[in-house]
């Protein structure tokens, strides 16, 4: 069976495709639809990576920390300009991102991550939008191999785990599953002899908790469809 397995975010939508136990595309999609900061690095040329929140006459924007620095103390900034539409900016971000993955349709299952409806409505959102391009485009396709699309609860995924025991004395909750699935990741991959493509995009992420939450709900289904 190969399953497509997402982790939804605001900004990043992780997802991971495993034919079987073995991983044929992994990776996060970039969803984000916030203006993003101007400012570069000096020494190094890289662009700021956060959501600008102001803007001078120029056009020209920052984030709220780089707003501060000494360079920019000429410049008279306002906050930036709330989108009329955020949700339809969004959903469109999302399509065109799912639309450019032609093997996304390759799939017998898509899973998705499940969301609060009261707690995050945003996020409740674009679960929904993705769950409604694979329906349109995969289940009720003919031409698409996806035959169905499940809604997987979080806390599922660390049972895919079945390695010898992590040792950890993170307290807060949240923190705590981050962590156990990062090393829990890990350990299964290494185990599992995946492509040290794979390997090396995992090891080299900082977003390693996303990529892992997705490998992991996805092993979690696998484990019970077997």
């Amino acid at each position: 069976m190969k399953i497509l397995s997402f982790d939804v975010g605001i900004k990043n939508l992780s997802f991971c495709i495993l034919n079987d136990t073995v991983i044929e595309d992994w990776g996060i999609l970039n969803i984000c639809t916030d203006d993003v900061c101007d400012h570069c690095n000096s020494k190094t040329g890289q662009r700021c990576d956060k959501s600008a929140k102001f803007v001078d006459k120029d056009g020209f924007k920052v984030c709220p920390a780089h707003s501060k620095l000494k360079c920019y103390s000429d410049k008279k900034f306002k906050k930036v300009s709330k989108k009329d539409n955020p949700m339809l900016d969004q959903g469109k971000c999302i399509v065109e991102n799912l639309q450019k993955k032609d093997n996304f349709l390759d799939v017998d299952l898509v899973v998705i991550e499940n969301q609060p409806a009261l707690k995050n409505p945003t996020m409740k959102s674009i679960q929904m939008i993705i769950y409604s391009y694979f329906l349109i485009n995969g289940v009720c396709n003919n031409d698409s191999n996806i035959a169905s699309i499940q809604m997987i609860n979080a806390r599922n995924k660390l049972k895919a785990y079945k390695g010898p025991v992590v040792a950890c004395d993170i307290k807060d909750r949240y923190k705590k599953t981050k962590f156990l699935g990062i090393e829990y990741c890990k350990y299964m991959i290494n185990e599992s002899k995946q492509d040290k493509k794979f390997i090396d995009l995992f090891v080299n992420s900082k977003k390693k908790d996303d990529l892992a939450d997705a490998y992991l709900q996805g092993m979690y289904v696998l484990g019970i469809k077997s």
